[in-house]
């Protein structure tokens, strides 16, 4: 192997145990954060989208968490149940059903975002201190990686294993 090409194996090696040790940490926060709520992660995960995105049909939750149908619908389930979230018919299409964070799910939001020892608060303080510049650089060359990976590659339905 020539010097080069050993060069860009090292930086690829690097870049994604770099990568793995800031998911493996991130997700053991999230695992954390969600049981001091009461919540498992893929109910966390959901509150969070639904808190983003307001009003949205079950299918379209399915694609954008990249979770199993099986999953997310049983993670729903208890959402419904704790008083959440809403599950509603849509009345433009009866077979669609559209899903609504309720007051106490917003508020519960916003109770983990205030945690002191919640990930986003942690995160916040870490990234404070990192200079502006710093900060764009580190997500520019993130989604820059993001996306040359995806070239070519299309969407998992109902949730990836390989995510």
């Amino acid at each position: 192997m020539n010097k080069l090409n050993e060069t860009n194996t090292n930086r690829a090696r690097e870049m994604m145990q770099s990568f793995w040790r800031v998911q493996r940490v991130l997700v053991r926060l999230m695992h954390q954060t969600a049981q001091q709520n009461d919540l498992t992660l893929p109910q966390l995960h959901g509150l969070m989208m639904l808190n983003e995105q307001g009003a949205i049909t079950q299918k379209e939750l399915v694609r954008r968490t990249k979770m199993p149908k099986s999953t997310l619908s049983q993670s729903l389930d208890g959402l419904v149940e704790k008083g959440l979230i809403r599950r509603d018919v849509n009345p433009d299409n009866r077979r669609e059903v559209v899903l609504t964070i309720d007051t106490s799910g917003k508020r519960l939001i916003e109770e983990i975002e205030q945690q002191e020892q919640g990930t986003e608060q942690q995160l916040n303080q870490i990234l404070s201190r990192l200079d502006e510049e710093t900060y764009r650089h580190m997500i520019e060359a993130h989604q820059q990686i993001a996306n040359e990976l995806n070239e070519g590659h299309t969407e998992c339905e109902g949730g990836c294993r390989h995510d």
